[in-house]
């Protein structure tokens, strides 16, 4: 049979093959129906849906990165602080109170001291907390941030993430899947976290303002002085040194006592000391005269400032020589209806204190000997301080009138200053006898240390106390006493006692030509006092007798 003609485009290869056809149509029609199929559909919805899920699960992790890192550096705005917040709503004491250290802490919370971070060391109520709000509020707390420190770790870790607008990736939705509860790390990964967080917005804001941020911890010295309280306090300097080096963030941080700078001393590079005292006597009848005008311009509304009735300036003298230049006292004065009253009812108050924490007692039991011997210690100090510092005016005239005694007292020049009595630190533990009860009185607020490891009181207030307790008449006896008690009681804990319950006789005996020494109880050996009589003058004639005799012996 003829065959139809090849065209020119038809294939001669596999065109003239019916299996090659077969087989093309076999695999076309597998591909379309396994792609139509019920699975594959499923495993296309599952693998999209994953995609999905993995895209909005990355695209919301860089979201909340950014988001943290944008809240973090919203704390750091101009405008609300929590802690300026509460200051601003009743502070009118800090318009007047200020100290000559205030430019100064003003220029570092402006973030003009790059590459240091400080230390503010003092006593309690010189104002150093005050400082760093005043120039906080100054700038509107513009780059600036204040986190009060607290004993216990986990509420010191919520006061930073307050602080600083983190919630350590609580409020991260991630964690209901797969993370663990993040406090479960403890307060010091918290705080690490934190400070990772923190690391990158001051990178951004220096880069973007120019200067440093700046974070201050105020009242360090409440952290535990424990292993763990330490650790934290390193892990804060261990930042400090690393972000002033960089530039990019200044750290403050006060403190009352003086393990804290002993504590950071260690490490410090980069830490600069500032010292706060009590204030001159200029500055302090000055500021407390303000004071008084104001609390009296509250009391009487719309009278002229020039009007009111302001006590005299011997009377603020007299508070003053009381009190001290310390700003929390003056303060306290100031509102009082009768200043001069108030301070004399203070010195009373730190008296009463005073003895109920390191009271005497001259006959006191083995109890209490510990307790005894750090009171007795610590009133060896202060009565030297007592009768070295400066009494007050009025005394100073009884004196004058007074027969001289044998303690000199210098005399108070009321232009002066009053000058708190100080000692080297060494002095004062030979004064003390002891070396470890110095830092429990720093503690306590009863001395006060300086970074030239000098010891001086607490405050002018403590001092008076003090000499009001040294100068009582049986003061001398009754430390004597408390001291000679401990004494005692020590001497009857090195000794020891040998109590023998059943009475026992020696007998030296020889038997045999040798001497034999026999212990035997009064049981055993009990003989009525005629025969013991016998015994003892046969023993006798036996004796007399020589080598030959008996020779026992009772």
């Amino acid at each position: 049979m003829p065959q139809p003609p090849v065209g020119p485009s038809d294939d001669l290869g596999t065109g003239s093959n019916p299996s090659s056809r077969r087989k093309k149509a076999d695999e076309d029609s597998f591909w379309y129906s396994w792609s139509h199929s019920p699975s594959f559909q499923a495993a296309l919805t599952t693998i999209v849906g994953l995609g999905m899920v993995f895209g909005a699960g990355v695209g919301y992790l860089e979201w909340y990165k950014a988001h943290v890192l944008h809240r973090m550096e919203r704390a750091f705005d101009p405008g609300y602080d929590p802690a300026l917040e509460l200051s601003t709503i009743h502070s009118p004491d800090s318009d007047h109170i200020r100290r000559q250290e205030q430019p100064l802490i003003d220029s570092i919370v402006r973030g003009e001291h790059a590459g240091q971070y400080y230390l503010l060391v003092g006593p309690k109520g010189t104002g150093k907390g005050t400082m760093i709000l005043d120039a906080m509020r100054k700038i509107s707390a513009d780059g600036a941030s204040v986190c009060e420190a607290h004993p216990d770790l986990e509420v010191f870790r919520l006061r930073l993430g307050k602080a600083l607008d983190f919630d350590y990736f609580e409020d991260w939705q991630g964690s209901l899947f797969s993370r663990a509860d993040p406090r479960q790390g403890g307060p010091a990964l918290d705080v690490e976290r934190a400070m990772n967080k923190l690391e990158k917005v001051a990178l951004r804001y220096t880069r973007k303002h120019g200067r440093p941020l700046v974070v201050a911890f105020n009242n360090i010295h409440l952290f535990p002085n424990t292993p763990e309280g330490h650790s934290l306090l390193h892990q804060l300097q261990q930042r400090a040194e690393s972000w002033a080096e960089g530039g990019i963030m200044t750290m403050i941080f006060s403190t009352d006592d003086f393990w804290c700078l002993e504590m950071l001393r260690k490490n410090a590079s980069r830490m600069r000391v500032i010292s706060t005292y009590d204030l001159s006597a200029t500055e302090s009848l000055r500021a407390l005269r303000g004071l008084r005008q104001q609390s009296l311009s509250i009391l009487h509304p719309g009278t002229p400032v020039s009007e009111l009735q302001v006590e005299s300036e011997e009377v603020m003298r007299k508070c003053y020589e009381l009190v001290g230049g310390r700003t929390s006292y003056l303060v306290r004065l100031s509102k009082a209806p009768d200043m001069l009253e108030e301070a004399t009812r203070m010195v009373e108050t730190e008296k009463a204190w005073l003895q109920s924490q390191i009271g005497l007692i001259p006959e006191h039991d083995d109890d209490v000997m510990d307790e005894q011997k750090w009171a007795s210690c610590s009133w060896l100090l202060l009565r030297h301080f007592a009768r070295q510092g400066p009494v007050l005016h009025s005394e100073v005239e009884e004196d004058d009138r007074a027969p001289d005694d044998d303690v000199e007292r210098p005399e108070v020049d009321l232009r002066e200053d009053i000058v708190l009595p100080k000692v080297s630190y060494e002095e004062a533990r030979r004064i003390m006898t002891r070396t470890d009860f110095i830092e429990p009185l720093d503690h306590l607020h009863v001395i006060a240390i300086d970074t030239r490891h000098n010891v001086r009181p607490d405050s002018v207030l403590l001092l008076r106390a003090a000499q009001q307790v040294v100068a009582e008449e049986d003061f001398d006896d009754m430390l004597d006493q408390t001291r000679d008690r401990v004494d005692q009681i020590e001497g009857l804990h090195r000794q020891s006692e040998l109590t023998v319950k059943e009475p026992f006789r020696v007998v030296f005996d020889r038997k045999g030509g040798k001497s034999v020494l026999e212990v035997v109880g009064l049981g055993e050996s009990f003989v009525p006092a005629e025969d013991e009589e016998e015994g003892l003058s046969s023993l006798g004639g036996a004796s007399g007798g020589g080598d030959e005799g008996d020779g026992r012996l009772v």
